[in-house]
């Protein structure tokens, strides 16, 4: 019997956390097939993973292409096929043992919410310890007006019905550090969202990261977003570009230790 339930994962010279992340999700109890893109890492994820069980595909690219490509690549290629729900995971991201059945009932007891994400714990990339928790509104009227403001979904925690990557369609290349930001906004046009108000996801975070060397250009198609996304109606709409427009002017060092005082999330405050 066909699954009915996919997991896309692009890894790009992960060699030190795919193995964890993918080990996470076979720990769920629920039916599941995952692909993952390998974007040429120099060191094969099939020589790093070995032995792999049977609902395990990997595609592997022949010259790095960067993440959007890969997500798109992997989701195209699920498309073709009949699953109902995909969902998506980051190679250095760790996953509930409960997180896929959690997200499949709730999707099926809830035919009018296309995604679902979940609340998660965001971990130092080092030492394995919580920074902090973020704990994101569930209630899809509250997910429509946070997007206004800002992304409102961890990215690996989303499972998403099929359809509604037809309907919508697969990621944008234009936004390079927001293109799950732009397509959650596209996506809202057309569907509601929710939270689990669970910790189903551990966030990896390093002040290193793409996320901190490019803040100015993820703020950047942040804003862009918000901007294409407008709605001059909404005041929400109005305060989150406002409140983009203000953080170009914060120092990284401030705002990142006021978000560790707080519990505030790094990527997405």
């Amino acid at each position: 019997m066909p699954r009915e339930l996919a997991v896309i994962m692009p890894a790009y010279n992960a060699d030190r956390t795919i193995g964890r992340a993918v080990d996470s999700l076979m720990r769920n109890a629920e039916p599941f097939d995952l692909l993952i893109v390998d974007d040429c890492s120099r060191r094969p994820v099939a020589e790093i993973l070995g032995n792999l069980p049977p609902n395990v595909e990997i595609l592997r690219f022949d010259k790095n292409r960067g993440v959007v490509a890969a997500r798109n690549a992997g989701l195209r290629h699920l498309l073709a096929r009949d699953y109902v729900f995909i969902a998506v995971q980051d190679s250095d991201d760790v996953s509930d043992p409960y997180r896929l059945a959690k997200q499949t009932a709730f999707l099926k007891s809830h035919p009018e919410v296309a995604l679902v994400g979940s609340w998660a714990r965001y971990i130092d990339e080092d030492t394995r310890g919580v920074v902090f928790p973020f704990c994101p509104p569930c209630d899809p009227a509250a997910i429509r007006a946070a997007l206004y403001v800002n992304n409102c979904i961890v990215h690996s925690s989303w499972m998403v019905r099929a359809r509604a990557f037809r309907a919508a369609g697969v990621y944008s290349e234009n936004y390079p550090l927001g293109e799950d930001y732009e397509l959650l906004r596209r996506m809202a046009d057309q569907f509601d969202f929710a939270n689990l108000p669970e910790y189903l996801v551990d966030y990896t975070i390093s002040m290193g990261g793409l996320s901190m060397r490019k803040r100015r250009k993820q703020l950047y198609d942040r804003l862009r977003i918000q901007l294409r996304y407008f709605n001059a109606r909404r005041s929400v709409a109005w305060f989150g570009v406002l409140r983009t427009l203000l953080l170009f002017a914060v120092p990284l060092g401030v705002l990142a230790a006021y978000r560790a005082e707080h519990g505030l999330r790094l990527q997405h405050s």
